[in-house]
C-alpha cells in the first residue's frame, strides 16, 4: 500500500506542476505567436529524454519533469515562490525552480554560472532543466533570434562541462 501510495505521490507531481504550469501560462505567447506552453511541453519531454544520460537517479524522472512544466513559471507569471511551496510542499523542487528564476538584474552570464556551481540536488535537477531549456531555444520548432544564439551555445558550454 505504501508503494502504490508513492507511485500516486510521483504521479500527482508531474500532474500538478503541468496543470499549473499550462493555467498559469494561459494567454502567453512566445516570440513567434505560439503558446508558451508549447515550450515548457519540449523541455519536460527533452528531461524524459535525458532520464538515462543526466538524470543521477532515474527513479526521480519525476522532480526533474515536474521542475521543467515550472521553470519559467516565477519569471513569467503571476506565480509566487510561496504559492509553490504551499501547492507542492516539495524542498527540492522549488529550490530547483529558483535557481531556475533569473533574477531582475542578474546578468545572464552569472545567472549560468550559478545554475552550474550549486552542489545540492537543486542544482542538478537545474541544470539539466536548463540544458534541455536551451536545446529547445536552439532547435526548437521555431528559429531562435541570432542575438542569442551565442549567449545560448556559450551557456551549453558552461552548463555540460564539468566542474
Amino acid at each position: 500500500m505504501t508503494v502504490s501510495k508513492k507511485i500516486k505521490e510521483h504521479w500527482d507531481l508531474v500532474e500538478k506542476a503541468k496543470a499549473l504550469a499550462k493555467e498559469s501560462h494561459e494567454g502567453l505567447t512566445d516570440k513567434y505567436g505560439n503558446p508558451y506552453f508549447e515550450h515548457l511541453e519540449r523541455v519536460a519531454d527533452r528531461v524524459r529524454g535525458m532520464e538515462f544520460t543526466c538524470v543521477g537517479e532515474t527513479s526521480e524522472i519525476d522532480l526533474y519533469v515536474a521542475a521543467a512544466y515550472l521553470h519559467d513559471i516565477i519569471e513569467d507569471t503571476l506565480v509566487t515562490e510561496g504559492d509553490l511551496r504551499l501547492e507542492f510542499r516539495h524542498d527540492e523542487l522549488i529550490e530547483a525552480v529558483k535557481l531556475l528564476t533569473r533574477g531582475e538584474g542578474v546578468a545572464y552570464s552569472d545567472y549560468v554560472v550559478s545554475i552550474k556551481n550549486s552542489c545540492f540536488k537543486s542544482g542538478a535537477i537545474a541544470r539539466v532543466v536548463k540544458l534541455a531549456d536551451l536545446f529547445d531555444h536552439l532547435m526548437g520548432p521555431t528559429p531562435c533570434p541570432e542575438s542569442l544564439v551565442s549567449r545560448y551555445e556559450k551557456s551549453l558550454y558552461v552548463l555540460y562541462g564539468t566542474k
